[in-house]
């Protein structure tokens, strides 16, 4: 069986043309919060793609929010996102 953030992987790379992807679970600096308490995910996405080529940061987020909308809703508290395009990550 997959974990959650397996099914969240494959769902983001189901629908995303992702060059690189790390989904990191940042639940452990939550500890004792309410959502955590009830099984909710905190996680740190970062997404390098051109499918984020020639869009504004927010467009990019609502790009993400779509895809991953049906976990927004039940298991995903608290999400942070860095989204780049392949031609941004060469500039860093």
């Amino acid at each position: 069986m997959k974990s959650r953030i397996e099914i969240i992987e494959l769902t983001l790379r189901d629908n995303l043309n992702i060059h690189k992807l790390i989904i990191e679970d940042q639940g452990h600096l939550h500890k004792g919060h309410k959502a955590a308490k009830e099984g909710k995910m905190h996680l740190k996405i970062s997404i390098v793609s051109n499918d984020f080529k020639d869009i504004s940061p927010i467009q990019r987020h609502q790009k993400v929010y779509s895809v991953l909308g049906e976990f927004l809703k039940d298991e995903l508290h608290a999400l942070s996102l860095e989204l780049k395009t392949i031609e941004e990550l060469k500039i860093i």
